[in-house]
């Protein structure tokens, strides 16, 4: 979900419309594809139709992400289910109405993410059912304009939290906040982790992350 700029490079049918931009998948042939989204096109009018049999290599093509590079803030949260209440907060905090210009992508997760772990590993809150992501660019607003505004939406969409994933936070040159990064792991995971980093490096030397810091010792 965001607002297009009504400016000349954005295409016509978007230009200065508040849209919803829906990302399919599908690994069978084109004609099931075809078949398995067919109510989905019915749903609305379309704006814009670009799904298209492609191969596995133009699959990023999907995002329609610039080009050029570009400087984002951005969070997530992950969620064990989707509420009316967490819908209405998005359009709500982060629509159109926003402060700020908001991105906000919507993620059904499960799939291999979900699936039993061969090894252990610190990838931390499999069991989410959703990933809420919101960014916004930094450049037309700083970063103290943006990170309000997130954690607005976040705070709202808390009550059904499991916890964040560590792969769609984007600080624009600001780290982590301390108290934030172990919500990216499970809690023994995290716990795990500091015990090996006051192993490896007690004097925290590697921090420009997100950061875990050395557990105290005994």
């Amino acid at each position: 979900l965001m607002v297009h700029p009504d400016l000349p490079f954005v295409a016509e049918p978007l230009r200065g419309k508040y849209v919803a931009h829906v990302r399919i998948a599908h690994t069978g042939t084109a004609v099931e594809g075809r078949r398995l989204v067919a109510p989905l096109r019915e749903v609305a009018p379309r704006l814009e139709d670009t799904l298209r049999d492609m191969p596995y290599s133009a699959s990023g093509s999907v995002f329609q992400d610039p080009v050029h590079p570009h400087g984002y803030a951005g969070d997530n949260v992950l969620l064990d289910s989707l509420r009316p209440a967490d819908l209405r907060a998005v359009v709500d905090l982060a629509g159109p109405g926003a402060t700020v210009m908001c991105i906000v992508d919507l993620r059904h997760l499960g799939g291999a993410l979900a699936r039993p772990q061969g090894a252990p590993n610190a990838i931390g809150h499999r069991d989410a059912q959703y990933i809420l992501r919101v960014l916004s660019p930094v450049g037309p607003w700083s970063v103290g304009e943006v990170v309000p505004v997130h954690e607005k939406l976040l705070a709202a969409v808390a009550p059904g939290a499991a916890g964040r994933s560590g792969n769609f936070v984007y600080g624009a040159g600001r780290p982590t906040p301390p108290h934030r990064v172990p919500t990216l792991y499970d809690p023994d995971a995290h716990e795990r982790l500091t015990r090996l980093k006051a192993r490896h490096d007690p004097a925290n030397t590697f921090r420009f992350n997100h950061n875990i810091r050395p557990a105290a010792s005994d």
